[in-house]
């Protein structure tokens, strides 16, 4: 497989900071799967505290398994990036759920979401230069809008992949995605 057909099977999943697209991800997940597709990977649904965004869960699609990933209350043995604290041990955890993915050649990896910290090298940078040099699985990557570009960039991802959630249903989106996977 060419560099160019290797980069084609990887999506962004667009929207505004804490616009809903994790859970636009979550459901997006239903229906892939609905359709027979295998889906792996892992999502990132936050948590609330006084209408301010507290925290994030890491939650592997497949299992249902949930480990903490980061809070904005300082934790012992955590990293401090910008206003939370992330857990290490989530990221090596993470890791290890791509490469089942991997191995077991599941159809769609997701990963939620990609961020400043990829952009700067950390977090799940290290799990995306490894999938966007596999041969494998379609990927959907999250990503705020107002980073979309700069990651479109940095891992050359064209226009053509780009979903936006305020602009495609996710039945759509499915679609697509369906067909892409099934090449």
């Amino acid at each position: 497989m060419s560099s160019a057909e290797q980069q084609q099977s990887i999506f962004l999943i667009t929207g505004n900071t804490q616009g809903g697209k994790t859970s636009y991800l979550t459901e997006l997940v239903k229906l892939l799967g609905k359709s027979g597709l295998s889906v792996g990977g892992f999502l990132a649904p936050g948590s609330f505290e006084s209408g301010e965004r507290s925290g994030f869960k890491l939650k592997n699609i497949t299992s249902g398994v949930e480990l903490a990933m980061a809070s904005t209350k300082e934790t012992a043995a955590w990293i401090k990036y910008r206003r939370f604290w992330f857990n290490a041990d989530a990221f090596i955890q993470g890791r290890e759920w791509i490469q089942a993915c991997l191995e077991q050649q599941t159809g769609i990896v997701v990963i939620d979401e990609v961020g400043p910290m990829e952009l700067e090298g950390m977090g799940w940078s290290e799990t995306l230069e490894l999938l966007k040099g596999s041969s494998g699985p379609v990927q959907l990557w999250s990503v705020r809008e107002n980073l979309a570009e700069e990651v479109k960039q940095r891992w050359d991802i064209p226009d053509s992949h780009v979903i936006r959630i305020d602009e495609v249903e996710v039945n759509q989106a499915a679609d697509r995605i369906s067909i892409e996977a099934n090449k």
